[in-house]
C-alpha cells in the first residue's frame, strides 16, 4: 500500500521539476511563418499529400503535409535545390519525395497546371496543381 503513495509522490515531484523546462522550451521555439500552402489533386490510394506548408521557422525552412481524407499532419524535410523547392519525408510506402519546380524564384515556376513530380518508393509522377496560394 506504501508504493502507491511514493509513486503519486515521485509523480508530482517529476512534474514540478519539468513542467518549468517544457513551458520554457515551448515559448522558445520559433513561431512558424506560412510562406506557401500547395493543394494538389492526388489519385485514390496513391498515399500522397492533399496539401503541403512550407513555412519559416527563425530562418529555416520547414514543411508539413496532410494526406488526402487524414487528418494528421507529418513533418516534412525542406531543401532548396536551385529554383526548386525538394521535400522529403520517410513513409511507411517508402520514401516520399516531393520536387516543386521553379517554387524557390516565382520567375522560374512553371506555367499550366503542372508543379513538379513526385516520388514514392519505386513510383513516380506529375504533380498536379489544384489551387496554390502563395503567402510571400
Amino acid at each position: 500500500m506504501r508504493a502507491r503513495p511514493a509513486r503519486l509522490a515521485a509523480a508530482a515531484l517529476a512534474a514540478a521539476l519539468f513542467a518549468p523546462a517544457a513551458r520554457a522550451a515551448a515559448q522558445a521555439a520559433p513561431a512558424l511563418t506560412p510562406v506557401a500552402v500547395f493543394r494538389f489533386s492526388a489519385p485514390r490510394g496513391a498515399d500522397l499529400p492533399a496539401e503541403v506548408t512550407v513555412a519559416d521557422s527563425a530562418g529555416t525552412l520547414v514543411g508539413r503535409y496532410r494526406l488526402a481524407g487524414a487528418r494528421a499532419v507529418r513533418p516534412l524535410a525542406v531543401e532548396v535545390l536551385g529554383d526548386d523547392l525538394i521535400l522529403q519525408d520517410e513513409t511507411p510506402a517508402g520514401l516520399l519525395t516531393l520536387r516543386l519546380a521553379g517554387q524557390n524564384d516565382p520567375a522560374a515556376a512553371p506555367a499550366g497546371a503542372a508543379l513538379g513530380e513526385w516520388f514514392l518508393g519505386a513510383r513516380h509522377g506529375v504533380l498536379a496543381r489544384r489551387v496554390v496560394v502563395a503567402a510571400r
